[in-house]
């Protein structure tokens, strides 16, 4: 079980991170990565980052419970979705925005967890 939780929080983490980068780097509207250069970005990108993972641990442990192949399988698929949901999305949606990418996540997340376990 704590593999599971450690696993969880290592996955969760990492996709967030990486997703609060893209976002910072597409706060001006367009996609930018020269904004990560500016001061403070990147530190706040890491914090709220951090939070969102702690957030989504949880609901990722129970999407584990059945084993990590369905998270290897349509995991990446998942962070796609939202990584296309940051660049397309948020631009136009404006604050509301990261809002619905929480609850995007969370739902895929979920959807994933309800998926049988592949053999």
């Amino acid at each position: 079980m704590s593999n599971r939780i450690l696993l969880a929080a290592i996955v969760s983490w990492c996709g967030s991170v990486a997703l609060g980068l893209l976002f910072a780097a597409c706060t001006s509207g367009r996609f930018s990565p020269g904004v990560l250069r500016l001061p403070g970005v990147i530190p706040v990108a890491l914090l709220i980052s951090t939070a969102a993972a702690i957030l989504m641990t949880p609901i990722l442990a129970w999407a584990l419970r059945s084993g990590p192949r369905n998270v290897r399988l349509y995991g990446p698929i998942l962070w796609l979705i939202l990584a296309s949901y940051i660049v397309i999305a948020i631009p136009r949606t404006g604050l509301s925005g990261p809002i619905g990418l929480l609850l995007l996540a969370i739902a895929g997340t979920v959807a994933i967890g309800l998926i049988p376990a592949a053999k």
